[in-house]
């Protein structure tokens, strides 16, 4: 007996899918479908494959596992696997299996298969979508003419997207996918997929109960980190109220261990609930069980024998009575992670080759409400650097980079060797800092490490374009800067790429222009001087001439010769972030028809001298990408002298004219600045900037020279930078518009002989990639100059406040632009500066 097309099992691609047995059958006489076999277990004879073409029956019996003459039961787990193997091939868009004929105990079944359409063209609509977002949604979910149209792409598709939207605030955001057969094409499929992204859904309301020892308010600052209810004001900007399932669920666990932090080492969620209130805002409940508050007991240290037990209670830093905060108290051991600045136990030991040592903090026994604590060390031996290698420097030789590794083979394991090694690496500029990796490879066995420094170069060659305007001038500077320079290889010009690079050396060459001036430069820098240890030598020549006619048409004229040469020796101690710089500079001033201010007169034609020697101290640790710094400081503190000429005469400096008593220029200039940058919250960034500098001299009678004053407004880039002169910026000003704090403190040609400015800027990275590097900003600003000590007043500063932009690209430095509104009115104003526009080339605020 014999029954036909019976439909035994389907399955559908489609976003469920669903097994059923059909009793229907067209039987030949009356009798049941399992009439002639009870048992429904049959031999399978053969498959007959219907709707494709690309695989022969013989291909689609080896993807179901299915063979030949072997038993199977009609319904049952055989043909079930068969049909997820196919659908698992990810080939088919529908499985379908019937029942083609039936011969006793011989059974022949017929799959009906659709093959997997192609994708054609697609197109995104939704509020919001535009061209450029339309690409990145197509290029980040992989929607290529022609890929496979498979169910994983489909549930994917709706699953990512509504996701990036949801992580944004829009908790209701769905994709609906309306497909059409291509008219060019009919194998291929057009997909128009709607982003409906809804309205954002804020949380109106998170309520606490059960918590009797903390406010509802410390809970939703403290524990609640990113999950926050409704605010008003910059806490609401920096930190919206957006639920994100992830997120909270994570900041369920930072409640508890900030109730951990407090001594309530017991306290618990007992439970809570997320919904949807008449206004579809969320509502969040959570009902905890604070338990008792528990302090510190005995706290005993086993094990130790490398460091004593005063020095380690010392880094602990927890003593017997202070509440026991088990989450600081485990990162002072070293669990949890440790201290991001490595002062933990664990560190202490990691930073002294222990790199195998186990530093375990065990709750020995409760007391009431004292908990007493052991610390179990197993120091084990210590590790030594074995093989380290790196790859990936195209350009840049072995030798600069091994000069710049910590991680020396034979020395010591220091865990803060990989990370000074990576901010070494990153500050080069000659790779990406965003891709400087490494892969750390213990061998406790022989107690040594390896290590592998992946590198990506980056280009170090700029063509230098440095502008800035302001108060209707224009200042540019065209030049070549080679920040990989090798100068051993100058006349190979096999080397030339297309100068010879790869040492890591500085050769600049720079042409300055404004409308009445010219200067001309070129400079050099080796970094390793010595070869053992950062020793920067630089030396630099320039040439400046300034000439412009006067309102009677006679020319002005100015020359300037200067030449200098310095050392910066990175120290040992305190740490080896600090450097000291020591150097020489030699200028040489000629002016003819030029007017000079020397005091209350102006003087016209004459010359003058400037030999005078600068020391400076700094510690550089801002990092780890120098163009945008999320953490460290850089701190610097210098003085620029001259010897003091007049000290070693008789002459009788009032009888002598200006030019005469200038003509070897003698003074000191002391100058301090200070830039902190903090991650305040995600990505954002604030740098903190405040600086200082006076200018004085030796002798009452000469006072302060002409020269080397201090301008302060503007971009700090300007014509007239030739006299020696700070250019200190100041947002929302023009060029050097505040260079005194009244009138009559500072005359026009005269300047400052004592400034100071602060300012707060939040950075915002938009883009860290190779390519370009752009991040916003916005600012508060204040500054000013004064002309003495007596008339200084660091409170009346000129206030501005501001947004700007900053792209990096590698061939051409940094570009900026900022607006600023200048509260104050300057020097000779009356009203508030208002807004201004400052546009900046490779100049850092």
């Amino acid at each position: 007996m014999k029954f036909k097309f019976l439909p035994i099992i389907m399955f559908v691609a489609s976003a469920h899918f669903y097994g059923q047995i059909t009793p229907e059958q067209t039987p030949q006489d009356n009798n049941p479908v399992y009439a002639q076999n009870e048992t429904g277990t049959y031999i399978l004879k053969d498959i007959v494959v219907d709707g494709v073409k690309k695989y022969t029956p013989a291909q689609i019996l080896r993807f179901t596992g299915l063979n030949k003459n072997e038993s199977v039961e009609i319904p049952g787990q055989k043909i079930s696997n068969a049909i997820k193997k196919l659908w698992e091939t990810q080939s088919f868009s529908e499985v379908e299996v019937y029942i083609q004929s039936i011969d006793g105990d011989q059974i022949v079944l017929r799959f009906n298969l659709q093959d997997l359409k192609d994708l054609g063209e697609v197109k995104f609509t939704g509020k919001g979508i535009g061209k450029s977002k339309s690409e990145k949604l197509a290029k980040d979910n992989n929607l290529k003419p022609g890929t496979k149209i498979t169910q994983n792409l489909v549930s994917n598709l709706k699953t990512n997207i509504p996701k990036e939207y949801i992580k944004k605030g829009y908790a209701d955001a769905r994709v609906t996918i309306e497909d059409k057969v291509n008219a060019q094409d009919p194998e291929l499929v057009d997909w128009t997929i709607n982003v409906e992204r809804g309205k954002k859904v804020k949380i109106s309301h998170i309520e606490f109960e059960g918590n009797e020892n903390v406010s509802d308010n410390k809970l939703r600052k403290k524990g609640f980190k990113d999950t926050k209810q409704k605010r008003f004001g910059i806490q609401g900007i920096l930190k919206p109220s957006k639920f994100i399932e992830e997120k909270y669920e994570a900041d369920k666990d930072n409640l508890i261990n900030y109730y951990r932090s407090l001594g309530f080492r017991d306290a618990k969620i007992v439970s809570d609930s997320v919904w949807r209130n008449p206004k579809n805002d969320f509502e969040i409940n959570v009902k905890l069980n604070e338990g008792k508050k528990y302090y510190i007991g005995d706290i005993n240290f086993l094990g130790n024998t490398a460091f004593s037990t005063d020095y380690l209670q010392k880094v602990l830093g927890y003593k017997t009575g202070d509440i026991y905060d088990a989450v600081g108290f485990n990162k002072k051991v070293g669990e949890d992670g440790g201290k991001e600045d490595d002062s933990d136990i664990k560190s202490i030991y990691m930073n002294n080759g222990y790199l195998f040592s186990n530093v375990t903090p065990i709750e020995k026994s409760v007391a009431g409400d004292s908990i007493n604590l052991e610390i179990r060390i197993n120091e084990g031996e210590k590790a030594t650097w074995n093989r380290v290698t790196w790859s990936g420097n195209t350009t840049t030789h072995d030798h600069v980079i091994l000069r710049s590794l910590r991680t020396k083979p034979g020395s010591l394991f220091a865990k803060s060797d990989i990370k000074r090694t990576y901010f070494d690496l990153a500050g080069m500029q000659f790779f990406d800092p965003q891709q400087v990796g490494q892969n750390i490879v213990p061998n406790q066995q022989d107690n040594t490490v390896d290590i592998h420094w992946t590198l990506v170069e980056k280009g170090s060659s700029q063509v230098q374009l440095q502008a800035g305007y302001g108060g209707g001038s224009f200042i540019g500077t065209l030049g070549l800067t080679f920040n990989n320079f090798s100068l051993r290889n100058f006349l190979k010009f096999k080397d030339f790429k297309p100068v010879p690079q790869g040492d890591g050396q500085t050769l600049s060459i720079q042409a300055q222009a404004g409308q009445y001036f010219q200067n001309y430069g070129i400079s050099f820098t080796e970094p390793w001087l010595f070869g053992t240890r950062p020793t920067a030598l630089s030396v630099s020549v320039n040439q400046s001439l300034v000439r412009y006619s006067d309102q009677f048409g006679e020319t002005q004229k100015l020359n300037i010769f200067s030449a200098s040469a310095g050392l910066n020796r990175l120290l040992r101690w305190p740490d080896d972030y600090f450097s000291l710089y020591t150097g020489i500079q030699y200028q040489s001033y000629d002016f003819s028809n030029y007017p000079f201010q020397f005091g209350n007169e102006t003087e016209y034609n004459g010359s003058a001298k400037n030999f005078s020697f600068n020391v400076g101290l700094s510690r550089m640790s801002a990092g780890l990408d120098p163009i945008f710094p999320t953490q460290g400081s850089n701190l610097e503190a210098s003085v620029k002298f001259t010897p003091p000429y007049s000290l070693f005469s008789d002459k009788n400096y009032a009888a002598m004219s200006n030019v005469e008593k200038y003509k070897w220029l003698e003074f000191y200039k002391v100058k301090m600045k200070a830039d902190v940058y903090n991650t305040v919250v995600g990505k954002l960034v604030l740098r903190s900037t405040a600086e200082m500098g006076f200018l004085n001299g030796y002798n009452k009678e000469l006072g302060a020279p002409p020269f080397e004053r201090f301008y302060v407004g503007g971009t700090g880039l300007f014509g007239g930078r030739y006299d020696g002169r700070e250019l200190v910026p100041l947002r929302g000003y023009e060029n050097a518009s505040s260079t005194g704090g009244t009138l009559e403190d500072v005359t026009p040609y005269g300047g400052a002989t004592v400034y100071n400015r602060f300012a707060l800027e939040l950075r915002y990275p938009i883009s860290m990639n190779q390519t370009a590097k752009i991040y916003a900003l916005s600012f508060l600003e204040g500054g000013n100059a004064w002309n003495s000590f007596g008339t200084y007043n660091p409170f009346q500063l000129k206030r501005s406040a501001g947004v700007g932009v900053r792209v990096y690209m590698g061939a051409f430095g940094l570009i900026g632009f900022d607006f600023a509104y200048g509260f104050d009115k300057t020097l000779i104003g009356t009203e508030p500066a208002g807004w201004k526009t400052h546009f900046l080339m490779n100049q850092s605020l």
